[in-house]
């Protein structure tokens, strides 16, 4: 299944956040699921609700985020 890219510079590399400011590298996937780069990696207690962009600025909802 493809990832989905930030919609203003086009990269996958995205992260989400949890209360202690800690980051998880994350991706998106078409279906709009949000999946750890490490497939190992515990999502528990992050805000999959919100991504942050690693190349630039941008952040919102997974569903902001496009094809190409």
């Amino acid at each position: 299944m493809r990832k989905l890219l930030c919609p203003q510079c086009k990269i996958a590399a995205l992260y989400v956040v949890n209360d202690r400011k800690e980051r998880l590298l994350v991706y998106v996937l078409e279906n709009g699921e949000v999946v750890p780069k490490d497939p190992a990696a515990s999502t528990d207690g992050f805000d999959m609700t919100e991504v942050y962009c690693l190349g630039c600025s941008w952040h919102g909802s997974p569903k902001r985020l496009v094809k190409r």
